[in-house]
């Protein structure tokens, strides 16, 4: 998936995108996870990462 269909599917834009992909700090969380889960994640697989399990 291209950062510009990542950008649509989740009401975004392609630079924000681009700014997640290179941990800037300005990015929010909640466009992380909307990411996330836009590209697969489960809510279980983010709590296990955000918890350092698994």
């Amino acid at each position: 998936m291209t950062q510009s269909e990542l950008a649509a599917k989740i009401s975004s834009s392609q630079p924000r995108i681009a700014k997640a992909e290179n941990g800037d700090a300005s990015v929010s969380i909640e466009l992380l996870i909307r990411a996330m889960l836009a590209t697969g994640a489960t809510p279980q697989d983010i709590g296990q990462v955000i918890a350092g399990v698994g």
